[in-house]
Parts: C-alpha cells; structure tokens; sequence
C-alpha cells in the first residue's frame, strides 16, 4: 500500500513539472500536492519503526526485569541448544501493555542467541477464580517436557515446591518476575530449582503516569530487587517478610 502511494505521489509531481511549463499555476499545485504526499508516506514509514509509547513510560520497569532476568538465562545456557519456555499469566493478572513490555524486554536479548528459541505459554486461570493454580503449572510444563529452562513472568503460586518433589520427573531451572513480591519461590531458589527472581522494591512503584527515564539497569536498581541462591535471604528481609 506505502509503496502504492509513493509511486502515485512520483507521478503528480511528475505531471506537475511537465505540466508548469504550459500551465504554471495547475502544474505548481499538483507539484504541492506530490510533494505532500511524498512526505505523507515519509512519516507514515518513519513512524512505523519508532517503539511503542508505552515502552517510554511507566511500562519501561517491565522491560527492565524482562532484560534483567533474559541476561541471568543467557548467562547460564551459554553454549546450549533448545528450547526455553516464557509462561505468560491469565490475561487477568496483568494489563496486556505490561505483558507486552516485559516480553519485549525478554525476548530483545536473545536476538543474536541462535541455538536458543522461545516460546510462550500462557498460564490458565483458575475456573471461578481470577488466578492460578500449581494444576496450571503443571499443565504448562506437561507440554513442553524437554525445554531448556522456564521463565515465569506469572510468579509462582502456594506449594510451589511441591512440582519439584522426589516423585516428579525433571523440570528444567526456573526464572521468576514475581510481580506481587511473595516468597512461594523460596524453597526451591534454595535448592537450585529456582535460579533467579525478579519482585519490586518496596516503596518504589513509579507513579501513575510517570515517564521513567535512565537505562534498563539503572530503572531496574530503582524500582527491582533480583533474588539469587545468595541474596534470598537478604531479598526477603527487604520485602519484609519473616
């Protein structure tokens, strides 16, 4: 279709230069009228690769800890080939701007990493409920029995651990953006099932509406905390629970 319009703005002015020299006036408005259309199409394609308005917001701290924790699987699955899994939560747990921020700033770093692919998940909701169960976990991770690691972007719920009990077969390492700030990921980031989460700083919400500026580390050193097998006491003292 763009190319379409560029080519008919082309040929008015065309005709309008042809045209100026038999009839000045006519040929000179179709020449304004080629030339805006030329520049019409120019923006309509310049806009086109300019990111989203949400990514300049409030929605740049979901592109923070989607970068923050693709970085952390990156950086274990270095030299590895498979398939890693993005769990997305029921539609009814986080705003579709927010889903799509922290996809975005998930799946940007694994641009160049081609012996990795992704593939998204999406968590079902609890029948009468506006959440979640383990049953839906353990839904998710029966589709994909051989993949790489798991990224949950829906946290984990209550009795998390329990998916990985002596009877289970073996899951492949989780990573965590537990949006509500519980601990149901605890015990297993203890016992290595769990390898990184990502909860909000408490006290430090951006502001409705806010524009938050800086780059994707410095956003995420302001508004994250990033949960290690060596931090997770400490992380948990700072979201205070005991």
């Amino acid at each position: 279709m763009m190319n379409l319009l560029l080519l008919l703005a082309l040929v008015v002015s065309a005709v309008g230069v042809w045209l100026s020299r038999v009839k000045r006036v006519l040929g000179q408005i179709l020449m304004v009228m080629g030339g805006l259309g030329l520049i019409t199409v120019m923006a309509v394609q310049v806009c086109q690769y300019l990111p989203p308005k949400q990514a300049e917001t409030s929605s740049r701290c979901e592109l923070a800890a989607g970068s923050c924790l693709a970085n952390c699987v990156l950086g274990e699955l270095a030299g590895q080939s498979g398939t890693v899994i993005l769990l997305l939560p029921p539609r009814s747990l986080m705003p579709e701007n927010k889903e799509q921020s922290y996809q975005l700033g998930f799946t940007s770093p694994f641009r160049h990493a081609r012996r990795i692919h992704l593939k998204a998940v999406r968590l079902e909701a609890e029948r009468g409920k506006a959440g979640y169960s383990l049953a839906a976990f353990r839904q998710a991770l029966e589709q994909t029995p051989d993949a790489l690691a798991f990224v949950s972007s829906a946290g984990v719920p209550p009795g998390f651990d329990a998916l990985f009990s002596g009877g289970e077969p073996r899951i492949g390492p989780f990573y965590v953006f537990d949006a509500q700030g519980t601990t149901n990921w605890l015990g297993p980031l203890k016992d290595g099932h769990v390898r990184a989460v990502v909860v909000p700083r408490p006290g430090a919400a951006p502001r409705a509406g806010e524009a938050v500026a800086g780059t994707l580390g410095e956003i995420f050193e302001r508004f994250y905390l990033l949960a290690t097998l060596n931090t997770a006491d400490q992380t948990v003292a700072q979201l205070g629970h005991r």
